[in-house]
């Protein structure tokens, strides 16, 4: 197979679970936290992108957002579980992760609360815990 063959799309992404604290400390700091994972029906070539975002202070480790999204991905063309190229991993994550950045600003902004702004983030790092957490339905 040529990777340049390889092609897919966004399809349809819908959040879940939504949770926002209130009782945040001022002058705070956070870390954010990601579990992806995803299952892929070879049948409809269709990948189902779990992701979850987690924000916690770093002082209390109180979840100040959690965030869940699918996010639904089609393959063009017969693509086999094992022939899933390695790029889709990452960029699956990086086409999703602005929707959720704009997500939780607007839930914040909508709160009439500071709004959280979710720093762009370099996703490539969670490529091989996705690629671990894809499963294939049959």
């Amino acid at each position: 197979m040529i990777m340049n063959d390889v092609a897919f799309r966004l399809d349809k992404y819908r959040f879940t679970k939504a949770t926002l604290n209130f009782d945040i400390p001022k002058k705070s700091e956070f870390f954010i936290h990601f579990l992806p994972s995803g299952k892929y029906d070879e049948g409809s070539r269709r990948y189902k992108l779990s992701f979850e975002t987690v924000v916690k202070c770093k002082e209390t480790g109180t979840v100040v957002v959690s965030v869940s999204c699918i996010a639904s991905f089609v393959f063009n063309g017969d693509i086999k579980f094992n022939d899933i190229p390695d790029f889709f991993y990452p960029n699956s994550l990086a086409i999703i992760f602005p929707y959720i950045r704009a997500f939780v600003s607007t839930l914040s902004l909508q709160a009439n609360t500071s709004p959280i702004v979710l720093p762009t983030v370099n996703l490539m790092g969670l490529t091989e815990e996705l690629r671990e957490k894809t499963s294939v339905v049959k």
